[in-house]
């Protein structure tokens, strides 16, 4: 599967966002600039792999609320590529 949308700002395109009123975001076509006023005020920060398997077993589905991709659809790396 290849991804349409480049990572934006130097993140790499698994990378998933979440700010602290629970808003999630993609590192391809939806994240915000990091360091900016927005960034800061929201508390924006990449979403851990434990974390998301938290969310995924209590929650069940989460995506990108701009582009509706799931995590796991948002690019398919080499689990030593996910760092």
């Amino acid at each position: 599967m290849t991804n349409n949308a480049t990572p934006r700002f130097g993140l790499k395109a698994h990378q998933v966002f979440w700010n602290e009123r629970g808003s999630i975001v993609c590192a391809c076509c939806h994240i915000l600039y990091p360091g900016s006023d927005t960034w800061i005020w929201e508390r924006w920060e990449k979403i851990s792999p434990e974390d998301m398997a938290k969310i995924n077993s209590q929650v069940g589905r989460m995506a990108c609320e701009g582009c509706s991709k799931e995590p796991s659809r948002i690019a398919r790396l080499d689990p030593r590529e996910r760092n």
